[in-house]
């Protein structure tokens, strides 16, 4: 199954079961009072557990009618509506969204039309008292709500229950959602969010000979997360599990002969350590990779078939043979993590060494279009390998180079790194 959420934005870590001071957020936005003779007021509080875990409450001038809470990208200094002031609209890049409050007859996320008027659209109600902002916002575009992002509120309701068309709201409310603490074991590196273009639309020949399953060539964005500085280390992986299944010995030498289940195992394992130590929060783990992160990180903000440059040479890694020039690298073995120049993003040995297990199930193509942290989960048991290894070819070597492998094949040329990061489930 393919899971992924696109969107136009993305501002940092997501959010999950964080719990802060009750009263949050900065007002905005002039509010004029209704047929109540009252103000609508907006407040929020962390600590809902639920979603994003932001908690929304509209008090004082609310009839016990239709009505909608409102959400935005842009702050703005208002347009009349009716008898009210909507500030979530008036420039061209601002979009905003409605939930309904609880009580309403309809489903309601949906936008203002061109007309002024606010259409549905298909969507979720809420019950309880006020609203618990969810992780996701749908839209055309679905909007994931990051730790780090600002998302700006209000409230709308009818003035009275027989006044269908006379529009009143609450004054804006600006949220900034903040980060969980985490402590990150050593030797993790902070990737920033971004975006960038995935697979590549080299064609089948030489010197890249580039398989038809990385053609679909798409823009994905992700969250900010950690990564591996290195592949994870022969003394890393026994002193989690206890074993060394390695092939060729060494403490500093990428673990092999893992499959993807015993890393997962061991990534278990770590995140369970962790947990209990106090390092990071339920709903973060450390995991394998999705093959868009991985990916993401290779390049290092690179767009070349290589995080290097156009050609990948025997000075770059450790692999066999590069077809730039037709050259035999002379390579029997793997080599210590990190013998080799990092990238831009502070990772060794992403081209070469060792093959590395990224959590997804393989798929002969990309879905097209946009997406948002994009990953392919399910029971297959063809699992993604990237990276290539000390016995493979440059071709295998590069950033948009799709390796497979069964999930409990084991091999002298296959480990992994670990990430930090939302949990997934594969």
């Amino acid at each position: 199954m393919y899971q992924s959420k696109a969107i136009t934005a993305c501002l940092g870590l997501a959010l999950t079961g964080l719990v802060h001071a009750q009263n949050t957020g900065t007002s905005f936005c002039n509010v004029i009072p209704n047929s109540t003779g009252l103000p609508t007021t907006l407040s929020g509080s962390f600590g809902s557990g639920v979603g994003s875990d932001l908690h929304l409450e509209a008090t004082q001038g609310v009839p016990g009618e239709l009505g909608y809470f409102l959400v935005g990208t842009e702050a703005t200094t208002g347009i009349a509506v009716s008898d009210g002031t909507f500030c979530l609209a008036g420039t061209s890049t601002a979009r905003f969204l409605r939930y309904n409050i609880p009580g309403g007859d309809r489903n309601s996320i949906g936008v203002f039309d061109a007309a002024g008027v606010l259409q549905n659209a298909a969507g979720t109600s809420l019950s309880g008292t006020g609203y618990d902002v969810p992780g996701t916002l749908p839209d055309t575009f679905a909007y994931r709500v990051f730790a780090g992002s600002t998302w700006h509120f209000q409230a709308w309701h009818r003035d009275t229950p027989s006044a269908a068309g006379a529009s009143n709201f609450s004054n804006g409310l600006s949220v900034t959602f903040p980060f969980p603490q985490i402590t990150p074991i050593p030797g993790m590196v902070s990737i920033p969010a971004g975006t960038f273009i995935m697979g590549s639309d080299e064609p089948f020949s030489d010197p890249y000979w580039n398989g038809i399953d990385a053609w679909e060539v798409h823009p994905v964005t992700l969250p900010s997360f950690w990564m591996g500085e290195y592949e994870v280390t022969q003394a890393e992986y026994e002193s989690i599990m206890g074993v060394n299944p390695s092939h060729f010995s060494g403490p500093n030498l990428p673990v092999e002969m893992v499959s993807w289940h015993e890393a997962r195992a061991y990534c278990a394992e770590l995140t369970a350590q962790q947990i209990a130590m106090g390092n990071i929060p339920l709903g973060y783990e450390y995991r394998l990779p999705t093959e868009a992160e991985w990916e993401y990180t290779c390049r290092a903000g690179t767009t070349t078939e290589f995080n290097v440059g156009s050609e990948l040479l025997c000075a770059d890694g450790q692999f066999t043979y590069t077809t730039h020039g037709n050259i035999e690298c002379f390579v029997t073995a793997p080599v210590p993590v990190g013998s080799f120049p990092a990238n831009a993003f502070g990772l060794y040995d992403m081209h070469g060494n060792v093959n590395e297990w990224c959590l997804d199930v393989y798929s002969v193509s990309y879905i097209p279009g946009p997406a948002m942290s994009p990953f392919y989960s399910g029971s297959p048991h063809i699992r993604i390998a990237r990276g290539g290894s000390w016995f493979d070819l440059s071709i295998a070597c590069r950033s948009a180079s799709r390796g497979s492998q069964f999930s409990w094949h084991t091999a002298d040329s296959v480990g992994f790194r670990v990430v930090l990061g939302e949990v997934i489930v594969p």
